[in-house]
């Protein structure tokens, strides 16, 4: 339920939607191509009338490498004007009335300014950056008003205002009980700035493109607490990843969003919220403050009972939102959920939501594992999942208790948890972490336990839109290589990523359908990837329909297609996510692993239907 909220709840005139953009114009930025995929989708998006908000829809921009450059985009001038702050011990806005200003009547000058930027910089050889400092510089110039700052970084910020070094990258420490210590920030600047940035209600979205160590835990915070989010584009080239940065950029600008938001979340008498998930600021005892909240999040609450009372028959939790939409109009968004409370087992364990469940099982072992080691988190979830299985020798007719054991296997296997890997390094598992902190349900699910489907099968009735331009996919294979042949091509989808495997004996008619190549040995991987379903071929046009729905299912993030031939150098990455296999983190079984967990039935086969 959604209402307009009365002047009381308005301690000022409603925010128009702000979006401050940060860029990074160091030399890493300009040749990866980072720089010009940034002001190409800024520009695309400006000039299709898509950002929210219309005629009340401000901009500003701030470029950095050693120093700050501020445009003045006044309309009234015939080009942009740049200033530049070289002096980041005393920082100061040299344009405090023009940084922001309405696109509807200075989109000219923007368009100047995002045309001429990659050429200004086009002979840099400045390989430094001064993100910190940049960040305070955008802080100064929207703290009047809030609103969103999009952060696009190439190179760790090693000078200026919260500098950070690249030294701190150990990998030695990768596989020990210390790992840990590269997870946690270094110290709590970014943490502390993050906080300043909520009390002016503004929030920050990160889009790091590096291609060395960024020291993400350190930086992500400045997102963590802001309601923002990081996206993190390892050895980043416009070649392979600018489609994916485009995409994800234009999502994020576009998206119906919220702003100068807070959130608060009350439960019925008898019952008490002891824990909050995702990213947010928690503004005294349950006060959520999320300065832009926006429909890819996601927030979890624990609930327990208070001692000494007796609770209400009915759990009611209701969480109501007030926010600023896009038009200026205050709104409250109530949502309220009741359950019943019983005191027989067996009707709360029949009801289990099993991927809801999932995503809290993973909240509590990523808390867990930061807060301690990750062998202590991966030992929660050994003996999480030793008590489900032993719940479900009691009542195997439960459902949820044969799903539960292997999604937590899945975690188990996966890179969230995943000991001893050495190709995981310190920033792409706080990249992960930070992700599945604001994860959807049923995408953590489709993370700990991927869809895989075949390709070279499909049967007419799959692959086809129907009258509401639905298509229907493939059926979803357990997650083995006792699914597989190799006369097959599959595709396995995680949320994140799609990865399609080419066996070694497809047929010469399926690869020159799929990929126009004459046999498996002409099969170009990196040239395939853009020929996938544009043949024209039915096979082709089937699996285009595919790949299409599987992203309009899952549109965050924008996910790429890699294929894998069998016997690739990448093919590891594939195998690795068939987790009912004996795989790299849990050398174990579906079978082996409820086993070791006290389940000795004479069958354990995996359930059918597993996949989010």
């Amino acid at each position: 339920v959604e209402y307009i909220a009365p002047g009381e709840y308005m301690v000022r005139p409603p925010q128009p939607p702000v979006f401050m953009f940060v860029i990074d114009v160091s030399y890493t930025a300009v040749v990866t191509g980072m720089l010009q995929t940034v002001v190409s989708s800024i520009k695309e998006t400006i000039q299709a009338g898509q950002l929210p908000g219309g005629t009340r829809a401000q901009v500003g921009f701030i470029t950095f490498d050693t120093s700050l450059h501020f445009y003045n985009l006044n309309s009234t001038l015939s080009q942009p004007q740049m200033l530049v702050v070289s002096d980041l011990e005393d920082l100061f806005l040299p344009l405090p009335d023009d940084i922001l200003v309405p696109v509807s009547e200075s989109e000219s000058a923007i368009v100047n300014l995002l045309d001429s930027l990659p050429e200004i910089f086009q002979d840099t050889k400045i390989n430094e950056s001064c993100m910190g400092s940049a960040i305070k510089g955008a802080f100064m110039a929207m703290k009047h008003i809030g609103g969103k700052l999009l952060v696009f970084g190439a190179c760790i910020p090693s000078v200026g205002e919260l500098p950070l070094k690249s030294t701190r990258d150990n990998p030695r420490l990768l596989g020990t009980d210390r790992e840990v210590e590269l997870l946690r920030p270094v110290s709590d600047g970014y943490k502390d700035l993050a906080a300043e940035l909520t009390r002016a209600q503004i929030s920050v979205e990160m889009f790091l493109a590096p291609q060395q160590y960024i020291d993400l835990a350190s930086i992500s915070p400045l997102a963590k607490y802001t309601g923002g989010d990081v996206r993190y584009y390892p050895n980043f080239h416009i070649q392979h990843s600018g489609m994916k940065l485009r995409n994800e950029l234009m999502h994020v600008l576009t998206r119906y969003m919220g702003w100068e938001a807070v959130m608060r979340v009350r439960v019925s008498r008898g019952w008490k919220i002891t824990k909050f998930y995702g990213h947010l600021w928690i503004r005294g005892q349950d006060l959520l403050v999320v300065p832009n909240c926006h429909s890819d999040q996601t927030f979890a609450i624990a609930v327990d009972m208070e001692e000494n009372v007796t609770p209400d028959p009915v759990l009611c939790v209701q969480s109501a939102l007030l926010y600023t939409n896009s038009e200026g109009e205050r709104r409250i968004r109530v949502h309220t959920w009741a359950g019943l409370t019983t005191q027989s087992y067996n009707d709360i364990i029949g009801s289990v939501d099993v991927q809801a469940t999932t995503s809290m099982l993973s909240q509590i072992a990523l808390e867990h594992s930061l807060k301690t080691t990750l062998a202590e988190g991966r030992n929660r979830l050994h003996t999480m999942a030793q008590q489900i299985v032993q719940a479900y020798n009691l009542t195997p007719t439960v459902e949820a208790l044969q799903f539960l054991p292997l999604y937590i296997m899945g975690m188990l296997k996966s890179c969230a948890f995943r000991g001893n890997a050495p190709d995981i390094t310190a920033d792409i598992r706080t990249n992960i972490w930070m992700r599945l902190e604001t994860l959807s349900v049923s995408q953590a699910a489709a993370y700990y336990y991927p869809r895989m489907m075949a390709l070279h099968s499909c049967p007419n009735t799959v692959g086809i839109p129907d009258d509401g331009g639905r298509v229907t996919l493939p059926d979803m294979l357990n997650l083995t290589s006792e699914s597989m042949t190799q006369d097959g091509v599959y595709l396995l989808e995680d949320g994140d990523v799609m990865l399609m495997w080419i066996g070694r004996a497809v047929a010469p008619a399926i690869l020159q359908a799929l990929f126009g190549a004459a046999s498996f040995d002409q099969l170009d991987p990196a040239a395939a990837e853009g020929v996938v379903g544009t043949r024209g071929d039915p096979l082709s046009t089937q699996v285009a329909h595919i790949l299409q729905q599987v992203r309009a299912e899952r549109p965050v993030p924008w996910m790429q297609l890699k294929v894998i031939r069998c016997g690739d150098p990448t093919e590891p990455r594939f195998f690795a996510s068939l987790i009912e296999d004996r795989t790299i983190g849990l050398m174990s079984t579906y079978n082996e692993f409820l086993q070791s967990k006290g389940y000795r039935a004479p069958s354990a086969t995996p359930p059918q239907g597993a996949g989010g």
